[in-house]
C-alpha cells in the first residue's frame, strides 16, 4: 500500500473574535440548468443569461460567450441588428462582462441596474470554481455544464497566468483540498488536460486535526478584484451604468437587450423554474500570515439540525481578503434576515474542523 503524503497546513483562526462580517446573499437558482437563450419579444431581441444559483462565477465566461454567440448568429441573419444600440440589464459579473466585450467590439452599449453597489451577490462569492452539474440535469444539460465550465476555466487560467487580454488579476491557481465524499465535477477537466489528477493526502493542521482529502490544483476566483477590473475597463470605454428598476422589457428603448438581471431576470422572462437560494458566509480578520493560508478547503461534515436531525453541511474556506468561510444553500428562502442561526452553525462546524485557536 502506498503511504499517503501528509500536507501540513496553517489553519485559519476561527472564533467569534475573528469574525469581520456576516454576509447573507440571495441567489437566483434555476432548476436543472441556468438559462442562456434568445427570444424575440415585441420586436426586441432578448438575450437571456441568468439562473446560475451560486455558480455564476464558475460559469461566467462560458455563459457570457455563449450568449454573445447567439446574438452574433442573429446579426448574421439580420445584419441591420448589428448596428443597433444594446442595453444590458444587471451590474453583476455577467452583466459587466457582457457589456465590456460588446463595447470592446465597438458596440454602443449601456448597463441598467437596480443595484450597482458592493452588496450585490457577485461581490460576496467565496471564490470556488465548482463546475459540478446539478443532480436533476439531463444528459444534454450536463454536456452544457461541461462545455461552458471548461471554457470558463480556460479563461480563468489565462488570468492566473497573466495572458488574458483585458483582465490582469483576480484568479489564481491554488492548492484545493476536497473531502473524499465530494465530487467537484473536475473529471472532464482532467480528461482534457486542463487539470492534473488529484492526489489522496492527509492534511495536518498541526493541532491534532488531521483529515484525508483529495488534493487538486484549482482556480481561486477573487470576485472583488475581478469586479474592480471589469469596472475599470468599462470606465475606460465610457460605458454608462444607469440605476433604474426594470419591470418590463418595454421600458427599455433599445431593440437588443441582454437580460443578466440576477434575481429579477426570471421575473422579466416569466420563468417559473427560478428558486431563490439563501447563502451565508463569514469573512475573517486578525489572521496569521496570509501567505500561509493560500489554499482552499471544501469538505462535508455531519451536524445536527435545529430540529434534531443529522444532516450533511458544508465547510468552504478560501483566502479571499483575510479569509472567508461558507457556505449554506437554503432553497426557497428569499429573506436577507431569516436563518441568522446559520452563522452560529457555520462558525461551530468550522471551529470543530480547523480547531479553536489556542486549543489543541
Amino acid at each position: 500500500m502506498t503511504k499517503q503524503r501528509t500536507v501540513v497546513l496553517t489553519p485559519p483562526s476561527v472564533s467569534p473574535d475573528h469574525i469581520l462580517e456576516k454576509l447573507v446573499c440571495i441567489r437566483a437558482h434555476r432548476e436543472r440548468i441556468f438559462q442562456v437563450s434568445t427570444v424575440m419579444h415585441d420586436r426586441k431581441l432578448i438575450c437571456h443569461n441568468y439562473g446560475h444559483g451560486g455558480a455564476g462565477w464558475t460559469f461566467l465566461f462560458g455563459c457570457v460567450n455563449a450568449s454573445l454567440r447567439l446574438y452574433n448568429q442573429h446579426c448574421t441573419r439580420l445584419p441591420s441588428l448589428a448596428k443597433e444600440p444594446i442595453a444590458v440589464i444587471g451590474a453583476g459579473c455577467h452583466g459587466l462582462l457582457t457589456a465590456l466585450i460588446l463595447a470592446r467590439q465597438g458596440k454602443q452599449v449601456r448597463i441598467i441596474a437596480q443595484d450597482n453597489t458592493t452588496m450585490i451577490p457577485s461581490y460576496k462569492a467565496a471564490g470556488f470554481f465548482f463546475p459540478r452539474p446539478r443532480k436533476s440535469s439531463t444528459e444534454q444539460e450536463r454536456t452544457i455544464f461541461e462545455q461552458f465550465g471548461m471554457e470558463s476555466y480556460t479563461l480563468y487560467r489565462q488570468i492566473a497566468l497573466g495572458c488574458h487580454p483585458f483582465i490582469t488579476r483576480g484568479a489564481q491557481l491554488l492548492p484545493a483540498y476536497y473531502g473524499s465524499d465530494i465530487d467537484p465535477g473536475f473529471d472532464p477537466y482532467i480528461q482534457h488536460g486542463l487539470m492534473e489528477k488529484p492526489e489522496t493526502v492527509i492534511i495536518d493542521f498541526g493541532n491534532s486535526k488531521r483529515y484525508q482529502a483529495q488534493a487538486y490544483t484549482a482556480i481561486f476566483i477573487d470576485a472583488v478584484i475581478i469586479m474592480q477590473e471589469l469596472h475599470t475597463e468599462l470606465a475606460k470605454l465610457s460605458v454608462p451604468i444607469i440605476t433604474d428598476t426594470i419591470n418590463n422589457f418595454c421600458q427599455i428603448s433599445e431593440s437588443v437587450i441582454f437580460n443578466c438581471a440576477g434575481k429579477s431576470a426570471g421575473l422579466l422572462a416569466g420563468d417559473t423554474r427560478i428558486v431563490p437560494v439563501q447563502g451565508h458566509l463569514i469573512t475573517l480578520q486578525q489572521q496569521p500570515d496570509m501567505s500561509k493560508l493560500n489554499y482552499m478547503i471544501n469538505v462535508k461534515v455531519t451536524m445536527r439540525s435545529p430540529q434534531g436531525h443529522l444532516r450533511d453541511e458544508l465547510i468552504y474556506y478560501a483566502p479571499k481578503g483575510s479569509g472567508i468561510l461558507g457556505i449554506t444553500f437554503i432553497r426557497g428562502q428569499d429573506s436577507l434576515t431569516a436563518n441568522q442561526h446559520e452563522f452560529d452553525r457555520l462558525l461551530q462546524r468550522s471551529m470543530d474542523f480547523f480547531g479553536t485557536p489556542g486549543i489543541n
